[in-house]
Protein backbone atom coordinates (compact mmCIF):
# COMPACT_ATOMS: atom_id res chain seq x y z
CA UNK A 1 0.00 0.00 0.00
CA UNK A 2 1.11 3.94 -0.83
CA UNK A 3 2.13 5.34 2.97
CA UNK A 4 0.69 8.38 1.36
CA UNK A 5 0.87 12.34 1.28
CA UNK A 6 3.03 14.12 3.90
CA UNK A 7 3.15 17.62 4.83
CA UNK A 8 6.00 19.49 4.56
CA UNK A 9 6.26 22.07 6.98
CA UNK A 10 5.36 19.44 9.94
CA UNK A 11 8.36 19.91 12.26
CA UNK A 12 10.91 17.05 12.87
CA UNK A 13 9.07 15.22 15.57
CA UNK A 14 5.58 15.51 13.81
CA UNK A 15 7.16 14.23 10.40
CA UNK A 16 8.46 11.88 12.01
CA UNK A 17 5.09 10.59 13.72
CA UNK A 18 3.14 11.33 10.64
CA UNK A 19 4.90 9.17 8.59
CA UNK A 20 5.02 6.41 11.18
CA UNK A 21 1.47 6.46 11.27
CA UNK A 22 1.03 6.46 7.23
CA UNK A 23 3.81 3.43 7.61
CA UNK A 24 1.15 1.74 10.30
CA UNK A 25 -2.24 2.66 8.10
CA UNK A 26 -0.39 0.95 4.61
CA UNK A 27 1.26 -2.03 6.23
CA UNK A 28 -0.49 -3.43 8.84
CA UNK A 29 -3.71 -1.95 8.64
CA UNK A 30 -3.30 -2.67 4.70
CA UNK A 31 -5.85 -0.03 4.09
CA UNK A 32 -5.93 2.97 1.76
CA UNK A 33 -5.95 6.74 2.83
CA UNK A 34 -7.86 10.02 2.71
CA UNK A 35 -6.16 13.44 1.87
CA UNK A 36 -2.57 12.25 4.04
CA UNK A 37 -1.00 9.41 4.69
CA UNK A 38 -2.24 9.33 8.29
CA UNK A 39 -5.62 9.90 7.56
CA UNK A 40 -8.40 6.70 7.16
CA UNK A 41 -11.21 6.89 4.78
CA UNK A 42 -14.74 7.20 6.21
CA UNK A 43 -15.64 3.74 5.72
CA UNK A 44 -12.38 2.26 7.60
CA UNK A 45 -12.90 4.84 9.99
CA UNK A 46 -16.10 4.23 11.06
CA UNK A 47 -15.67 0.83 11.42
CA UNK A 48 -12.97 1.92 14.14
CA UNK A 49 -9.50 0.78 12.57
CA UNK A 50 -7.96 3.43 14.85
CA UNK A 51 -8.30 1.65 17.98
CA UNK A 52 -7.74 -1.27 19.75
CA UNK A 53 -10.11 -4.15 18.82
CA UNK A 54 -10.09 -5.86 22.10
CA UNK A 55 -10.10 -4.66 26.05
CA UNK A 56 -12.71 -2.37 25.90
CA UNK A 57 -11.46 0.13 23.93
CA UNK A 58 -13.79 0.74 21.24
CA UNK A 59 -16.81 0.10 23.51
CA UNK A 60 -15.71 2.77 25.81
CA UNK A 61 -15.08 4.89 22.49
CA UNK A 62 -18.69 4.46 21.90
CA UNK A 63 -19.79 4.56 24.99
CA UNK A 64 -18.18 8.23 25.11
CA UNK A 65 -18.99 9.01 21.57
CA UNK A 66 -22.25 7.30 20.39
CA UNK A 67 -21.59 8.88 17.04
CA UNK A 68 -18.97 8.88 14.42
CA UNK A 69 -16.46 11.67 14.08
CA UNK A 70 -13.95 12.13 10.84
CA UNK A 71 -11.82 14.73 12.93
CA UNK A 72 -11.11 11.80 16.20
CA UNK A 73 -11.79 8.44 14.35
CA UNK A 74 -10.23 9.25 11.01
CA UNK A 75 -6.85 10.99 12.35
CA UNK A 76 -3.91 8.28 13.19
CA UNK A 77 -1.88 11.20 14.40
CA UNK A 78 -4.55 13.12 16.40
CA UNK A 79 -4.66 12.35 20.26
CA UNK A 80 -8.03 12.18 20.50
CA UNK A 81 -8.61 8.85 19.98
CA UNK A 82 -5.31 7.49 22.06
CA UNK A 83 -7.16 7.93 25.55
CA UNK A 84 -9.39 5.09 24.12
CA UNK A 85 -6.52 2.67 23.41
CA UNK A 86 -3.14 4.05 26.13
CA UNK A 87 -5.70 4.16 29.12
CA UNK A 88 -9.21 2.55 28.29
CA UNK A 89 -8.30 -1.24 28.50
CA UNK A 90 -7.24 -1.06 32.59
CA UNK A 91 -11.00 -1.06 33.17
CA UNK A 92 -11.22 -3.89 32.15
CA UNK A 93 -8.76 -5.29 34.94
CA UNK A 94 -8.70 -3.20 37.69
CA UNK A 95 -6.39 -5.24 40.36
CA UNK A 96 -3.99 -5.46 37.76
CA UNK A 97 -4.44 -1.78 37.05
CA UNK A 98 -3.87 -0.92 40.62
CA UNK A 99 -0.25 -2.52 40.34
CA UNK A 100 0.65 -0.81 36.78
CA UNK A 101 -0.59 2.88 38.24
CA UNK A 102 1.35 2.54 41.58
CA UNK A 103 4.25 0.70 39.90
CA UNK A 104 5.02 3.71 36.98
CA UNK A 105 3.53 6.74 38.65
CA UNK A 106 4.50 5.53 42.65
CA UNK A 107 0.66 5.93 43.51
CA UNK A 108 0.26 4.30 46.77
CA UNK A 109 -2.77 2.51 45.66
CA UNK A 110 -4.90 0.11 47.10
CA UNK A 111 -8.38 0.11 44.80
CA UNK A 112 -9.57 2.25 41.39
CA UNK A 113 -12.95 3.55 42.20
CA UNK A 114 -13.35 4.97 38.55
CA UNK A 115 -11.68 5.55 35.01
CA UNK A 116 -13.37 7.14 32.90
CA UNK A 117 -12.05 8.60 29.64
CA UNK A 118 -12.57 12.18 28.58
CA UNK A 119 -13.97 13.19 31.49
CA UNK A 120 -15.71 16.74 32.04
CA UNK A 121 -17.31 17.35 35.38
CA UNK A 122 -20.66 18.76 35.40
CA UNK A 123 -19.72 20.82 38.15
CA UNK A 124 -17.67 23.50 36.01
CA UNK A 125 -15.68 23.78 38.98
CA UNK A 126 -13.95 26.80 37.06
CA UNK A 127 -16.08 27.94 35.21
CA UNK A 128 -15.25 26.74 32.14
CA UNK A 129 -14.57 23.54 29.96
CA UNK A 130 -11.47 22.10 31.30
CA UNK A 131 -11.87 18.27 31.45
CA UNK A 132 -9.21 15.61 31.84
CA UNK A 133 -8.71 13.29 28.64
CA UNK A 134 -8.83 10.63 31.46
CA UNK A 135 -9.68 10.41 34.64
CA UNK A 136 -9.11 8.10 37.80
CA UNK A 137 -10.45 7.74 41.17
CA UNK A 138 -8.59 5.64 43.59
CA UNK A 139 -8.35 4.53 47.23
CA UNK A 140 -4.85 5.09 49.07
CA UNK A 141 -3.38 2.38 50.90
CA UNK A 142 -3.82 5.21 53.57
CA UNK A 143 -7.44 4.99 53.06
CA UNK A 144 -7.87 8.60 51.53
CA UNK A 145 -9.65 9.21 48.29
CA UNK A 146 -7.32 10.03 45.50
CA UNK A 147 -8.27 11.63 41.96
CA UNK A 148 -5.65 11.44 39.02
CA UNK A 149 -6.39 13.74 36.21
CA UNK A 150 -3.84 12.53 33.12
CA UNK A 151 -3.80 14.66 29.94
CA UNK A 152 -2.28 12.80 26.51
CA UNK A 153 -0.29 14.59 24.03
CA UNK A 154 1.31 12.60 20.94
CA UNK A 155 3.16 15.71 18.29
CA UNK A 156 1.01 18.82 20.06
CA UNK A 157 2.55 21.54 21.90
CA UNK A 158 1.39 24.81 22.69
CA UNK A 159 -1.68 26.21 21.49
CA UNK A 160 -3.11 29.73 21.16
CA UNK A 161 -5.25 31.29 23.96
CA UNK A 162 -9.53 31.12 23.69
CA UNK A 163 -11.43 33.70 24.31
CA UNK A 164 -13.33 32.89 27.12
CA UNK A 165 -9.54 31.59 28.38
CA UNK A 166 -8.00 34.27 27.68
CA UNK A 167 -10.50 36.55 29.94
CA UNK A 168 -9.84 34.17 32.95
CA UNK A 169 -6.18 34.51 32.64
CA UNK A 170 -5.81 38.48 32.73
CA UNK A 171 -8.30 38.90 35.32
CA UNK A 172 -6.39 37.49 38.70
CA UNK A 173 -9.57 36.84 40.46
CA UNK A 174 -10.78 34.51 38.19
CA UNK A 175 -11.58 31.07 39.75
CA UNK A 176 -7.88 29.99 37.49
CA UNK A 177 -6.18 32.47 40.32
CA UNK A 178 -8.44 32.14 42.93
CA UNK A 179 -8.03 28.10 42.75
CA UNK A 180 -3.92 29.24 42.75
CA UNK A 181 -3.59 31.19 45.59
CA UNK A 182 -6.03 29.06 47.87
CA UNK A 183 -4.06 25.56 47.15
CA UNK A 184 -0.72 26.70 48.29
CA UNK A 185 0.96 24.36 46.42
CA UNK A 186 2.75 27.54 44.26
CA UNK A 187 5.86 29.14 44.99
CA UNK A 188 4.12 32.63 43.47
CA UNK A 189 0.49 31.78 42.69
CA UNK A 190 0.41 34.95 40.78
CA UNK A 191 3.12 34.09 38.17
CA UNK A 192 2.14 35.57 35.08
CA UNK A 193 4.37 32.53 33.37
CA UNK A 194 0.92 30.03 34.15
CA UNK A 195 -0.98 32.08 31.75
CA UNK A 196 1.33 31.63 28.70
CA UNK A 197 1.17 29.14 25.67
CA UNK A 198 3.62 27.13 26.82
CA UNK A 199 2.37 26.36 29.97
CA UNK A 200 -1.30 27.42 30.26
CA UNK A 201 -2.59 23.78 29.76
CA UNK A 202 -0.94 22.27 32.32
CA UNK A 203 -1.66 24.24 34.46
CA UNK A 204 -5.52 24.34 33.98
CA UNK A 205 -5.04 20.56 34.37
CA UNK A 206 -3.42 21.08 37.76
CA UNK A 207 -6.03 23.59 38.43
CA UNK A 208 -8.80 21.74 38.44
CA UNK A 209 -7.68 18.70 40.29
CA UNK A 210 -6.62 21.49 43.26
CA UNK A 211 -10.05 22.65 42.58
CA UNK A 212 -11.71 19.03 43.89
CA UNK A 213 -9.41 19.13 46.68
CA UNK A 214 -10.47 22.21 47.71
CA UNK A 215 -14.45 21.24 46.94
CA UNK A 216 -13.57 18.28 49.02
CA UNK A 217 -14.44 15.69 46.20
CA UNK A 218 -11.04 14.02 46.88
CA UNK A 219 -8.05 14.52 49.36
CA UNK A 220 -5.38 14.04 47.26
CA UNK A 221 -4.64 15.21 43.83
CA UNK A 222 -1.96 14.08 40.90
CA UNK A 223 -1.95 15.69 37.58
CA UNK A 224 -0.05 13.71 34.82
CA UNK A 225 0.59 14.69 31.33
CA UNK A 226 1.82 11.49 29.03
CA UNK A 227 3.44 12.03 25.90
CA UNK A 228 5.90 10.49 23.29
CA UNK A 229 9.71 10.70 24.34
CA UNK A 230 9.89 12.44 21.00
CA UNK A 231 7.91 15.55 21.93
CA UNK A 232 10.99 17.75 23.63
CA UNK A 233 8.37 20.56 24.43
CA UNK A 234 6.87 18.45 27.42
CA UNK A 235 10.37 17.25 28.32
CA UNK A 236 11.08 21.41 28.56
CA UNK A 237 7.78 22.19 30.34
CA UNK A 238 6.93 19.93 33.04
CA UNK A 239 10.38 20.44 34.80
CA UNK A 240 9.98 23.74 34.46
CA UNK A 241 6.60 24.06 35.43
CA UNK A 242 7.03 21.32 38.82
CA UNK A 243 9.92 23.70 39.37
CA UNK A 244 7.58 26.97 39.89
CA UNK A 245 5.89 23.75 42.92
CA UNK A 246 6.29 24.25 46.59
CA UNK A 247 8.32 20.88 47.44
CA UNK A 248 6.04 19.09 49.02
CA UNK A 249 3.51 19.97 46.02
CA UNK A 250 6.36 18.62 43.47
CA UNK A 251 5.61 14.67 43.43
CA UNK A 252 2.00 15.28 42.55
CA UNK A 253 2.68 17.19 39.00
CA UNK A 254 4.02 14.11 36.63
CA UNK A 255 5.13 13.63 33.10
CA UNK A 256 5.50 10.25 31.98
CA UNK A 257 6.50 8.94 27.95
CA UNK A 258 4.19 6.95 26.00
CA UNK A 259 7.08 4.72 26.31
CA UNK A 260 7.79 4.72 30.25
CA UNK A 261 3.85 3.89 30.38
CA UNK A 262 3.68 1.03 27.71
CA UNK A 263 6.92 -0.91 29.38
CA UNK A 264 4.89 -0.88 33.17
CA UNK A 265 1.87 -3.28 31.47
CA UNK A 266 1.38 -6.34 32.60
CA UNK A 267 0.41 -8.89 34.84
CA UNK A 268 -2.07 -10.63 32.50
CA UNK A 269 -1.73 -12.64 29.05
CA UNK A 270 -4.49 -9.75 27.63
CA UNK A 271 -2.57 -7.29 28.97
CA UNK A 272 0.91 -8.09 27.19
CA UNK A 273 -0.70 -8.66 24.46
CA UNK A 274 -2.40 -5.15 24.41
CA UNK A 275 1.07 -3.94 25.30
CA UNK A 276 2.57 -5.55 22.48
CA UNK A 277 -0.39 -3.79 19.90
CA UNK A 278 0.67 0.10 22.39
CA UNK A 279 4.85 -0.74 21.20
CA UNK A 280 3.80 -1.15 17.19
CA UNK A 281 1.10 1.54 17.10
CA UNK A 282 3.18 4.51 19.16
CA UNK A 283 6.64 3.59 19.53
CA UNK A 284 8.60 5.07 16.40
CA UNK A 285 11.48 3.25 16.56
CA UNK A 286 9.65 -0.38 16.16
CA UNK A 287 8.07 0.49 12.36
Amino acid sequence: MNIGTQYKPDGEFKAQARLFQSKYRAEVLEVDFQDYGNRLTDPDAEAMLNYYDKLNSRESLRQRYPKYSRTRDADLLRSEHIPFNLLAPLNTNREVATKIISDVWKIDCAEIKLIEIEYAPKEKYLNDGTAFDTYIKVILKNGRSCGIGIEVKYTEQSYPIGKKESINVKNHNSLYWETARESGVFKNPDDEIFGTDEFRQVWRNHLLGLKMIQEKVVDEFYSITLFPNGNNHFHHVIPEYISKLTDEAKPNVIGCTFEKFISSIKGSSKFEEWKEWLNQRYITKNL
